[in-house]
Order: structure tokens, then C-alpha cells, then sequence
């Protein structure tokens, strides 16, 4: 049998697909056909039921996240569902009352987790970015980190990863010091995203020392994470969920979008959407900035390496770093 790394992306789709059905067989579903759906991090593969019902399931990537973090994910979910009136993605139990499937077929390296969860309806958020909805997706962060608050303490056998870090997600390779890429990285570019690192590091230094403000956070709640039908937004993607204080997820959210013409306007009615329900918890100035700035370093640091041609985002990035430093340096 052909080594799994040796198979083209088509070859190594049909040997996960043998591995989604073995999973499935954990389910009472009857089902009509399964296809691939898409591959980001994870493989996730459409499923249709004999009943015409609709689910999605996902095989996680082993470098993305852990056991533990799946479990917390899956537990924050079903205590949203079963707490809030909050559309948001959900998971599906097996036969046994379990969600996470850990699953082996021939020909594909190690053991998988899978978790099955139904489909989400409508559009992506990216396609209808209005005021309203950015109002919306203000008013559903507050609720989630209102339901986190209550939900502490949490139970001991929850362990979130935490962003107290730049580099914070299981063994991520950090290479924009390492020679095999010091083509992307020249003496001044390191320099620059050595600065913002420190610029960051003390920005999560003053943050962890409050334990009393950690909460779950949904940590990756953009624009492609939420769908809009029927004029009511649906969150989805828990995986990134982390143990970590809510001025965090509202710099990843609005880290996006930044270089559109209507920024400031979809910023504005996100925090009037959140202050509704919550008092804005950012406590200086420049703090979203540097968090911003951290994930983009992260994500500098991730392009170059899984990206073929990533010469173009990292400059684009590094400027934008040069301004923050600037700015708030």
C-alpha cells in the first residue's frame, strides 16, 4: 500500500473517506450518500440521511488541538444549546451517549478524532457584512462570555488551551528565526517581529495575573465562523475555544476586515452591539492593537510555513506591524 504522504490530496480524500464512514457506523443514522466538503485545518465530509437531514463531519487535524480541548469545545456547546437561545453548531451524539470518536483504518497514519454535528444554514457573515449584522455579531459575544462567566469554576476535566502567548497552540513550530526560511525573514524583519512579541508578552503578562477574568472564549469568531439565514446569525467552529479574558476574542473578531473602506462603521456598531449587553473591557489604550498585532504574527509565522508563495502576506503583514510599532511602540 502507497504511503499516505505519497498520495496526491484526491488519494488521501478517499482513504479519510473510509475512515468518516467507519465513524459513522457509531451513529444511528441511516445514510443516503457522504462527499468531501472542504479542507482548512480539519477534513470535514457533508452527510446526507436516509430523512433528508443534513450533518457535517469533521476529522481534526493532530496538530491543531488536543483531546482535551475537543471535549471543552463539545461541553461549551451543549450547555449554549441547552442554556441560551444561541444558534450555534451541534454536535451530534454517538449510539453511546459520547461525542468524540477516535477512529484507525489501514492506510492512514495514527488514530483521528471525529465528531459529528448537524448542518448550520445559510450564508457566510463575508457575503452580508452590514452594520446591522456586525450589531448582531456584538450582541452574540456578549452573550456567549456572559454564559462563560456562569459557567465558572469549570469542571476539572476541562483543559483549554490559553492565549498567553504569541505562539500558543500545541507544538507549533516557530521557525522565522530558523535558516531554512531566512529568505522571508531577513535580520530586520526578525527584529520587527521580535519587538512586537515583547510588545505582546507584556500585554499577556498584565492580563494572566487576573485568574478572577478568565473565561471561555469562542477564540476564532470572524466572519466565516457565522452564517446569516433568515436574518439570524448561526456561530460555528467552537475548536479554538481557550481559557482567556473577553477583550481577546473581541481583538480576533475584529482583526478582520480591517483594510475594507466601512471598517470603522462595522466596528463601531460591533461594540454598540456588545455594550448593550456588557460594559467593554478594554482597559488601555492600544490593547486591541497589540493583540491584533500578536495574531499577526502568528499568522506570519504560520503562512510561511504551510504557504507556497507567501512572500506577498508577510510583507503585507510586516508593514502593518511597522505602523503598530509606531503607533503604539
Amino acid at each position: 500500500m502507497k504511503a499516505y504522504r505519497d498520495l496526491t490530496r484526491r488519494g488521501q480524500l478517499r482513504r479519510l473517506r473510509k475512515l468518516a464512514i467507519k465513524a459513522l457506523q457509531n451513529y444511528d443514522l441511516p445514510v443516503k450518500w457522504i462527499k468531501f466538503f472542504t479542507l482548512e485545518t480539519n477534513t470535514m465530509f457533508k452527510i446526507r440521511s436516509e430523512q433528508g437531514e443534513d450533518f457535517v463531519l469533521r476529522i481534526y487535524s493532530d496538530e491543531e488541538t488536543t483531546l482535551k480541548e475537543n471535549q471543552t469545545e463539545i461541553f461549551w456547546l451543549n450547555a449554549l444549546l441547552s442554556d441560551t437561545d444561541l444558534r450555534v453548531t451541534e454536535p451530534v451524539s454517538r449510539r453511546d451517549g459520547e461525542y468524540i470518536t477516535v477512529t484507525s483504518v489501514p492506510g492512514v497514519p495514527g488514530e483521528k478524532r471525529c465528531v459529528l454535528f448537524r448542518w448550520i444554514p445559510g450564508r457566510e457573515l463575508e457575503r452580508q457584512l452590514t452594520a446591522g449584522n456586525y450589531f448582531k455579531l456584538g450582541t452574540v459575544m456578549a452573550i456567549l462570555h456572559d454564559h462563560a462567566e456562569s459557567l465558572k469554576p469549570l469542571p476539572r476535566s476541562i483543559q483549554p488551551k490559553k492565549w498567553d502567548k504569541v505562539f500558543y497552540y500545541p507544538d507549533e513550530p516557530v521557525i522565522y528565526k530558523s535558516r531554512e526560511y531566512s529568505q522571508l525573514f531577513p535580520p530586520r524583519r526578525v527584529d520587527l517581529i521580535d519587538q512586537v512579541i515583547a510588545k505582546a508578552d507584556e500585554e499577556f503578562r498584565r492580563l494572566y495575573t487576573d485568574v478572577n477574568r478568565q473565561i471561555l472564549i469562542h477564540g476564532d469568531l470572524h466572519y466565516w465562523n457565522v452564517h446569516v439565514y433568515r436574518g439570524e446569525l448561526y456561530i460555528m467552529d467552537f475548536e479554538d475555544v481557550m481559557l482567556a479574558y473577553p477583550v481577546q476574542d473581541i481583538a480576533i473578531t475584529l482583526y478582520y476586515g480591517r483594510s475594507r473602506e466601512d471598517y470603522a462603521v462595522l466596528r463601531e456598531a460591533f461594540q454598540e452591539g456588545y455594550t448593550s449587553l456588557r460594559n467593554w473591557p478594554v482597559d488601555r489604550v492600544g490593547q486591541l492593537e497589540t493583540l491584533m498585532a500578536a495574531r499577526s504574527v502568528n499568522f506570519i509565522n504560520y503562512v510561511a510555513r504551510i504557504d507556497s508563495s507567501p512572500e506577498e502576506y508577510i510583507e503585507e503583514r510586516c508593514a502593518e506591524l511597522e505602523v503598530f510599532l509606531e503607533r503604539y511602540g
